[in-house]
């Protein structure tokens, strides 16, 4: 078996072999960054063709970064799609997206400003709304039916 034993350390060793008495004045200490400016699009969002309800600008992601983050506009506004849009004209088509990372299968340019109208998800009271209502007209139509039926008898 092979031991292995800790180097010792000399004072020597610690002190720098070049001594600097004068500090520069212009060398700063501070640790040094790069900024890189992230492409950007201007987003015009409408629901169900009107509005606008939300200017916003966004940033663009993806490899490239030209790539639209669908899913985080459909999470945060409660669509279950979004479509392009002209003011003018209406509804143009659905804007795909892929469904593992979200973004749009379509890339844009830094800069663009982009109209686009989101169908609402169908809230979930609406939904057990409607279920009570029909088993409500359900049991009406068998009272009534019922009732016929004890009449002519």
């Amino acid at each position: 078996m092979v031991e292995i034993e800790e180097a010792s350390t000399d004072a020597d060793e610690v002190t720098p072999l070049l001594s600097n008495p004068k500090p520069d004045p212009n060398h700063s200490t501070r640790t040094k960054s790069v900024r890189t400016e992230v492409p950007e699009v201007k987003v015009h969002l409408y629901r169900q063709g009107k509005g606008p309800i939300d200017e916003f600008t966004m940033p663009l992601g993806g490899w490239d970064q030209d790539q639209l983050e669908v899913r985080e506009i459909l999470d945060k506004y409660g669509f279950k799609s979004v479509y392009a849009f002209k003011p003018d004209t209406g509804r143009g088509v659905p804007i795909r997206f892929n469904p593992r990372n979200g973004r749009s299968i379509l890339t844009y340019r830094d800069g663009s400003e982009i109209h686009i109208d989101g169908e609402p998800k169908r809230a979930f009271c609406d939904q057990s709304l409607q279920n009570k209502l029909f088993l409500h007209q359900k049991s009406v139509l068998k009272l009534r039916i019922s009732g016929k039926e004890a009449e002519t008898a």
